[in-house]
């Protein structure tokens, strides 16, 4: 299938690779359908439905090395996790100027990758917030497309 994106314009791709989010982004329900794309070692998040529609995404894990989280047991069973190994987690960034990046650590992505669907989870108890400050000069090189 063709789809539209912001920054790389139209692209062929495999329906098998869409990542199905049944209920939405907060501010974001009407769109379900999500690409995951990679560029320089960042993470785009675009709507099948809507090239207007795009998110930049990092790996929490690799720029937050303290990063835990547990996935609430609703939002586990909501997304059929049964097994952790099968679950990405990936971090929503907010470009504050041309060297920070905010990136929400309280509301992560959980994808699982074997059903290929998603949500946005809202920690509880958490002492996380929606910006936690990542420094550009601080990218590891091992970053970029989670395999699944």
């Amino acid at each position: 299938m063709l789809i539209e994106t912001l920054y790389f314009g139209p692209m062929e791709v495999e329906p098998e690779k869409l990542i199905l989010f049944p209920w939405g982004l907060p501010g974001f329900e009407e769109y379900k359908r999500f690409i995951l794309l990679e560029e320089e070692g960042f993470l785009w998040l675009q709507s099948a439905d809507s090239s207007e529609v795009v998110f930049a995404l990092c790996d929490p894990f690799l720029y937050f090395r303290n990063y835990e989280i547990d996935i609430p047991t609703a939002d586990c069973g909501s997304l059929a996790i049964i097994d952790h190994e099968n679950v990405i987690v990936l971090s929503m960034m907010n470009v504050l100027s041309p060297t920070e990046i905010g990136v929400n650590l309280l509301a992560p992505l959980v994808i699982n990758c074997q059903l290929r669907m998603g949500k946005q989870v809202i920690l509880e108890n958490s002492a996380y917030r929606v910006r936690h400050i990542l420094q550009l000069d601080n990218h590891p090189e091992d970053a970029g497309v989670p395999a699944f």
